[in-house]
């Protein structure tokens, strides 16, 4: 387990070196979102974390509030209590 302050460093870390990232939400058990994104914004205050999606250039913004954090070298997964779930792993 990491702490949310060693999370958004790594989204912090990620988002100045422009790193391209695999995506993959799971909500509530449902089906597996899978998507390429940078970080396009950090704001550890409200617990949010703002992605540019590469297919299409949306956007997309994930809150981990209560989440629990697993840091690897070029991974993040994070899941909170309801079942929701994201893996960030490093591209390239």
């Amino acid at each position: 387990m990491a702490s949310s302050r060693e999370a958004f460093e790594k989204f912090r870390k990620w988002k100045k070196s422009k790193t391209v990232l695999r995506l993959t939400v799971l909500t509530n058990g449902g089906t597996p979102d899978t998507f390429m994104g940078r970080v396009a914004a950090v704001d550890e205050d409200s617990w949010q974390v703002s992605f540019a999606v590469s297919k299409d250039r949306s956007y997309r913004v994930v809150d981990f509030e209560g989440a629990s954090f697993v840091l690897g070298k070029r991974m993040l997964e994070a899941e909170r209590l309801n079942g929701d779930f994201l893996a960030c792993v490093e591209l390239g």
